[in-house]
């Protein structure tokens, strides 16, 4: 298993439509967990037309399986379920009530390591970070992780601090990158510069087929070869070329728009 988390520095810049999006495009056997405190997406949006039957309890009911202090391996299977119309992409849902956030805290490490041992890879929407309910080990556990933000003024001056943080936090293990949201009046170079991490990817800003992500929209006719989609395969492919060990799949033959190059983590300043 490969661990890569998906982040924002709060402004909603997208970050669970681009988690989303790397999981339904990503090339190989994939799973999606819900790990934003602050409550989940998916299922009252993209799937919202697409069950068939329960979803059963996802991630607060593994917490939940947690709290009888025994040490049992995680039964992490028992709460995923495959998203239906999306070959190889399963889902661990999020909690849908953000009060139930509290209840996480003691999850975060044993789910990391049931993750560890987990086969396929894994994309991990962590949400806004920066707050005492932030997820720890698992940005401690990914092997890459990916801060989302529109290049503005507001984002980047909330995204620096953070990074910063994360910086100390990984302690220089594996990677931090960044993917931005092409609606802001900076280019991406001048982001890199004042963030000093290098960004992997330039999404279009594009509501129109976001929307199918994030609010289960019906796609336009031309939706699975938007620029949007074919961004969203670039990036997976260079988020997993981030990690020696996972095998670079093909080259950006899709002319995808990609660019080559106060707060605090977990309440640490």
């Amino acid at each position: 298993m490969t661990l890569y988390c998906v982040v924002s520095a709060g402004g909603s810049p997208g970050v669970t439509t681009t988690a989303l999006g790397l999981a339904v495009t990503w090339p190989t056997k994939v799973l999606l967990a819900e790990c934003d405190p602050m409550g989940r997406g998916v299922l009252p949006g993209f799937m919202a037309d697409r069950l068939s039957e329960s979803a059963g309890p996802g991630l607060l009911g593994l917490a939940m399986a947690t709290e009888s202090g025994t040490r049992a391996r995680l039964p992490l299977d028992d709460y995923v379920f495959p998203v239906p119309g999306e070959g190889a992409v399963e889902l661990l849902h999020g909690v849908r009530d953000p009060r139930h956030g509290v209840r996480l805290g003691t999850l975060w490490g044993r789910l990391a390591e049931a993750l560890a041992s987990r086969e396929g890879d894994v994309v991990a929407d962590l949400g806004r970070i920066g707050g005492r309910d932030t997820p720890i080990d698992l940005l401690g556990a990914a092997e890459t992780v990916v801060m989302v933000l529109k290049p503005t003024l507001r984002q980047v001056d909330a995204a620096r601090p953070r990074i910063d943080a994360l910086k100390d936090l990984r302690g220089g293990r594996g990677t931090i990158r960044l993917c931005l949201i092409s609606d802001g009046p900076h280019r991406a170079v001048e982001v890199e510069r004042v963030l000093g991490t290098p960004v992997l990817a330039e999404l279009p800003y594009s509501p129109d087929d976001a929307s199918v992500f994030s609010d289960g929209a019906s796609p336009r006719r031309t939706f699975k070869t938007s620029l949007l989609l074919r961004s969203l395969r670039c990036m997976g492919r260079r988020l997993r070329a981030t990690v020696p060990t996972a095998s670079e799949v093909g080259g950006d033959t899709d002319g995808a728009v990609l660019s080559g190059a106060g707060a605090v983590v977990g309440g640490k300043r």
